[in-house]
């Protein structure tokens, strides 16, 4: 586990970022006025660790709605698959356009977003990653940015997508941590080091180790509490 400090952060990093919005709004277009990207360094992570991945690896990329991973990682590979509980989004984005829930100015209208992912060649599917229908080995990278403090049913999620991971290939999380935990309440929970370690311990964790540094200036999400981001890389074995 990779916990991020502000330090990471360097004009190298920043760099890359800038190329990825750039890449990213060159391929939606002029019309599109919403935000591109909404991480940082667990982003640059994700990107580092499928970097060497074979361009005929077949990838999900999970919770992905308002995304656009998907779409730099489909330049690469022609088997890319993003997905979320995409009937759930609909409806959402269907109340916000009748202001029956409160509007989101940095989320994109449903049926844009599902039209720019099968555009350029995406696969657009319904996923609930606690019990995907799909076969064993169905993956060689699955990636879930930001997405499993969201799911109550954590590690039944995490065990679904073990289970659809082909062997040999490669599951990449990002997530948030915190000194105390925080139990799941309006949506999202925060992990402990010790709840992250026990979560992940049935598993074959294969990214570095690291310690969280909960010094003020690597809180993210604007700051506001001790909250840093972590990146686990998890590899089935052959």
């Amino acid at each position: 586990m990779q916990f991020f400090r502000r330090s990471a952060l360097q004009p190298e990093a920043l760099q890359a970022l800038a190329a990825y919005d750039h890449e990213i709004q060159g391929l939606l277009g002029p019309n599109h006025t919403h935000p591109v990207r909404m991480r940082d360094w667990e982003l640059l992570q994700v990107l580092a660790a499928a970097g060497n991945l074979p361009v005929s690896a077949r990838i999900l990329d999970t919770g992905a709605f308002n995304t656009y991973l998907g779409l730099h990682l489909r330049q690469r590979h022609p088997d890319v698959t993003v997905s979320d509980l995409l009937s759930l989004r609909a409806w959402k984005s269907f109340l916000r356009r009748l202001s029956l829930l409160p509007s989101k100015p940095t989320e994109v209208g449903y049926w844009s977003w599902v039209q720019a992912m099968r555009q350029h060649g995406l696969k657009v599917r319904q996923l609930d990653l606690t019990n995907t229908g799909l076969p064993d080995g169905s993956f060689d990278c699955i990636i879930s940015l930001s997405v499993i403090e969201h799911i109550p049913a954590i590690e039944q999620a995490l065990a679904e997508m073990y289970r659809v991971l082909a062997p040999g290939g490669r599951l990449l999380i990002t997530t948030d941590c915190m000194p105390e935990p925080r139990p799941y309440a309006h949506g999202v929970r925060y992990f402990s080091l010790p709840e992250l370690d026990q979560l992940f311990a049935p598993y074959p964790v294969t990214s570095s180790r690291d310690q969280p540094d909960f010094a003020p200036e690597n809180w993210c999400y604007g700051g506001r509490e001790a909250v840093v981001t972590v990146f686990v890389e998890i590899t089935k074995p052959h």
